[in-house]
């Protein structure tokens, strides 16, 4: 290929950037880069590659997916990975050195279940490992069931997820977040996933869903003591495609 051959997928990613209105080092912010310059050499024109590395596709998802006008869709953020690897299987590459992580349940909006069924008896052991960014002891996999975060992930994907109070960082607006909800004084659960925005104090979280059953966003203030029923419990860093 010639170089304006390769340098199509540079034009393609700067074409969702300036959709999504965030800029470089936003983008580069929200994935855990501390600098711009960690991801720029992907929006050069001289980007020497016919295609992204898929595990930076996959950490550019959960950024992109449902911003801008149109919004942004997953098979956009796709369009930039390998052919063969457009499932991203290599964000679970078995050549990673961090240790395999746990699968603690599952995201299903709507879903209310007891509270003990999101404890130990749900935990079951994966040859997955996690992001080489953040300990391991504060990442975990968490499986998508239904249509809750269609724009993102799809029925029965997984989602790797940071602790983020474990690891010591905080959400962001634009993040997209683990989010539960607790009613019966605690005893029964709901657990999802949304987009965080904040707002004069206030945080919206909005659904990233295109299905109509979930397109209410939840508000409310992080000093309303009546918040505690709904509680943001780990930061999503990709979305993992399991290979049948």
């Amino acid at each position: 290929m010639d170089t304006d051959e390769h340098s199509v997928v540079s034009t393609q990613l700067v074409g969702l950037k300036d959709r999504s209105g965030l800029s470089i080092r936003a983008i580069a912010r929200s994935m855990g880069y501390q600098n711009a310059s960690s991801i720029q050499r992907y929006f050069s024109p001289d980007y020497p590659k016919p295609a992204l590395p898929a595990d930076f596709v996959a950490r550019l998802l959960p950024v992109l997916v449902g911003r801008g006008e149109p919004a942004i869709t997953r098979e956009d953020v796709l369009a930039l990975a390998p052919d063969t690897l457009t499932d991203l299987e290599a964000a679970s590459a078995p050549s990673r050195s961090a240790s395999a992580l746990e699968l603690k349940g599952q995201v299903a909006a709507g879903l209310w279940m007891e509270a003990g069924l999101f404890e130990s008896d749900a935990v079951k052991e994966t040859s997955i490992a996690g992001d080489l960014r953040f300990p391991s002891k504060s990442q975990y996999l968490l499986q998508i069931n239904g249509e809750s975060l269609n724009r993102v992930a799809r029925n029965g994907d997984l989602i790797l997820c940071l602790d983020f109070a474990d690891a010591g960082i905080e959400v962001k607006s634009g993040d997209l977040v683990v989010v539960e909800r607790s009613r019966d004084g605690g005893h029964t659960i709901e657990r999802t996933a949304k987009r965080i925005v904040r707002r004069d104090g206030m945080i919206e979280l909005r659904p990233e869903s295109d299905d109509p059953r979930f397109q209410e966003p939840l508000i409310f203030s992080e000093h309303d003591e009546e918040a505690t029923e709904v509680r943001i419990i780990a930061k999503v860093l990709s979305v993992i495609r399991q290979i049948v």
